[in-house]
């Protein structure tokens, strides 16, 4: 198993590999059961998720600064430390002398194990002080200062706190959005065999415990259910898709959104999904084909461009953007290590998306603008920047919300998410209507 682990986090934070996509690959390839798989998930997410943290750790047992080690030796330390320190059921002894077997030369394996024993011997002593309390906040909560920082400006202190444990803590449920047009969730509820409970603020969502394989679950050929966050639901849901609209998706994969989009529309009007690499359209396609509908459209375009043929046709336009990502740091702990400084470059390409966008809706139609990320800049100053500069005007959000997460903020078109206050991803909508 550490092989694999190692395999997964060497790739994901030295080659910038994408950890749900190699996680699902060595499972497909190992032939790795439930439990095998659950494992698999639990310690290579959390190495990643808390190297920060484990970092400073390690700097304490070595004189080599972990930025200078050989990515073999960083990645191996990680990992020891990780067992050592959050996984009780791997003993001392298992962990100093086999994950220096990871690596190949001699000498970088006694310097693993003499760093690993180096922390054992601290594990051992008689309770005292805690020694992580003199790390930096950043360090305990494992995110990089930059962001940390960001967060701490645009949230506060305690806010960000609470969204740091949050994201420590994602990893241990699955939302299940039930079909309604197939299936009822009370119905549903009667074939599921697993701990789960009702969605918190979305009607059709049951959230299970933990990392189930999905495929085996009951329905799943039948297209019962798309495992989707809640918060991701909210685009959809602040739309108010009606049977017979026609709605335009225009950074459409996985594809969750168009299908909530299809949910509304039982069977009538049409989705135009589109995306701007051809794998992804295939698994658009894919996802799509298992649940069973067909009045799609899938579309290989440059959400960049306007679509000629397109043009005033679209009653909803759903612009989910492309963006930092910081909202789902807790199912892809990778995106702690994106700088803020990158997100220009994004706003550009977010705001080339918006104005694209506006060409195809119909006059008095609506526009959804979303991000996955947790930063001011992609999220209220853009939306400032559609309705000060796109003709389009703010609407409330208020009738489309439940009651708990209903504010001023939404009674002004928009709704910004945080993990950790509202159990939900990190989210942000807003909505505006044509005139």
């Amino acid at each position: 198993m550490r092989e694999f682990v190692y395999e997964i986090v060497y790739n994901v934070m030295e080659k910038g590999a994408h950890s749900n996509r190699l996680y699902h690959d060595i499972a497909d390839r190992e032939s790795l059961d439930g439990t095998e798989a659950s494992s698999l998930k639990k310690r290579a997410y959390g190495t990643i998720e808390r190297a920060v943290l484990l970092d400073a750790m390690i700097r304490r047992f070595s004189d080599r600064p972990v930025s200078k080690m050989d990515p073999d030796v960083r990645i191996c330390l990680r990992m020891g430390f990780y067992e050592l320190e959050f996984m009780d059921s791997i003993p001392a002894y298992a962990t100093c002398a086999s994950i220096p077997e990871l690596v190949r030369e001699q000498g970088k394996r006694g310097f693993i194990n003499a760093v690993l024993r180096g922390f054992v011997r601290e594990l051992e002593k008689p309770p005292g002080e805690d020694p992580w309390r003199r790390l930096a906040p950043n360090e305990r909560y494992s995110l990089p200062k930059d962001l940390w920082d960001v967060l701490v400006a645009g949230y506060g202190k305690r806010t960000t706190v609470k969204m740091a444990m949050a994201f420590l803590e994602r990893q241990g449920e699955t939302s299940l959005h039930i079909d309604p047009t197939k299936i009822s969730v009370e119905e549903y509820e009667k074939k599921l065999d697993i701990e789960y409970e009702r969605g918190r603020y979305t009607p059709d969502t049951l959230i299970v415990k933990g990392s189930p394989d999905v495929t085996k679950l009951y329905g799943y050929d039948e297209g019962y259910f798309y495992v989707q966050d809640e918060s991701s639901q909210l685009p959809v849901m602040v739309a108010g898709i009606r049977p017979h609209a026609s709605v335009v998706d225009v950074c459409g994969a996985p594809g969750g959104k168009s299908i909530h989009a299809l949910m509304c529309l039982d069977g009538t009007g049409v989705v135009s999904i589109r995306d701007l690499r051809e794998e992804k359209l295939s698994r658009i396609r894919e996802n799509i084909h298992r649940m069973r509908y067909m009045n799609v459209e899938v579309k290989l375009w440059d959400a960049t461009k306007p679509d000629p043929t397109w043009k005033e046709r679209a009653d909803v336009v759903l612009c989910d953007v492309p963006c930092s990502g910081y909202g789902i740091i807790g199912r892809k702990p990778e995106l702690r290590f994106r700088s803020p400084t990158e997100v220009w470059d994004l706003i550009r390409i977010q705001r080339e998306i918006v104005r694209a966008s506006v060409s195809m809706l119909k006059p008095d139609g609506v526009l959804i603008y979303s991000t996955c990320t947790l930063n001011h800049k992609e999220n209220d100053e853009n939306a400032d920047w559609i309705e000060e500069n796109l003709g389009l005007v703010p609407e409330s959000l208020d009738p489309y919300l439940p009651r708990e997460l209903i504010s001023s903020q939404t009674a002004r078109g928009r709704i910004q998410v945080l993990p950790g206050i509202q159990s939900m991803d990190g989210f942000f909508v807003a909505r505006f209507r044509k005139i």
